[in-house]
């Protein structure tokens, strides 16, 4: 028990030390700037995931953050919030005998809106940690992120990721400063950050990427007391890469099952 609390104490104090160091500047110019840009493009879509574990299911409504990236309504979300598989955060293999989890019935609310309108799932990477949903009769013209002007990553930049709170708190945005770390191209290019998922913009607001949990780094963490830091459970899929996969969704119909 000791022990398991010196950890925690040294965790806590690293994790506060980053904080405080990135916390040096008065950024409310490019807060402002970048609610007046995006903001109306970041989203709440709420669903229903099924978990089914040894034949049993277990139904629970939950939410996500997603991104309005065209102007008819494609929407882009975490690939977790669609399917999950959570032997992969135990290092098992995916498919091994376990508790997975599948979404259905999308929603999503738009700025200035109190209605829930039905998404639906157009396609998933799981490669890439992403998916992509629609919006079913979406209203046209809608304030949208262009990932075709995107800016490029590199480690020492600060980024910044738009959040919307859920509607205990709101639903107003919130502004969270990132780090990028490093980079790694094992087994594909990404960079490795601090900060929170989503997509990523750079101070002028040119979104840099998409954040994600990485699981793999996740289940491979086995340190305790000797405290090896080096790696770190978030990481971000270059622009370039999100944007081309985007472009392939949209012109996709919605899938089958969501029909």
């Amino acid at each position: 028990m000791f022990k398991k609390i010196v950890l925690a104490s040294l965790l806590v104090g690293t994790f506060a030390g980053n904080l405080q160091a990135q916390v040096t500047s008065d950024y409310r110019p490019v807060y402002k700037s970048m609610v007046e840009k995006h903001g109306n493009a970041i989203v709440t879509v709420k669903f229903v995931m099924a978990l089914n574990s040894a034949g049993k299911e277990q139904r629970i409504e939950d939410r996500t953050q997603a991104v309005v990236v065209s102007n008819d309504g494609l929407l882009l979300v975490p690939d977790r919030a669609v399917s999950f598989d959570f032997s992969a955060m135990s290092g098992g293999k995916q498919g091994e005998a376990g508790m997975v989890a599948k979404s259905s019935e999308f929603r999503v609310r738009l700025i200035d809106s109190e209605d829930w309108m039905p998404v639906d799932l157009v396609t998933r990477d799981a490669a890439l940690g992403l998916a992509w949903l629609r919006i079913r009769n979406s209203p046209k013209n809608l304030a949208f992120v262009d990932l075709n002007s995107g800016g490029k990553p590199e480690p020492g930049m600060e980024f910044f990721t738009l959040l919307r709170t859920n509607d205990e708190s709101g639903s107003v945005l919130l502004w969270r400063p990132g780090l990028i770390m490093g980079e790694t191209r094992v087994p594909k290019l990404t960079y490795l950050v601090e900060g929170f998922p989503g997509l990523a913009f750079d101070v002028g607001g040119k979104p840099l990427g998409y954040v994600d949990i990485n699981l793999t780094a996740m289940a491979g963490a086995r340190s305790t007391m000797g405290l090896d830091m080096a790696n770190t459970n978030l990481q971000l899929t270059p622009i370039d890469k999100v944007a081309y996969a985007t472009k392939q969704a949209s012109q996709l119909p919605v899938a089958a099952a969501a029909k």
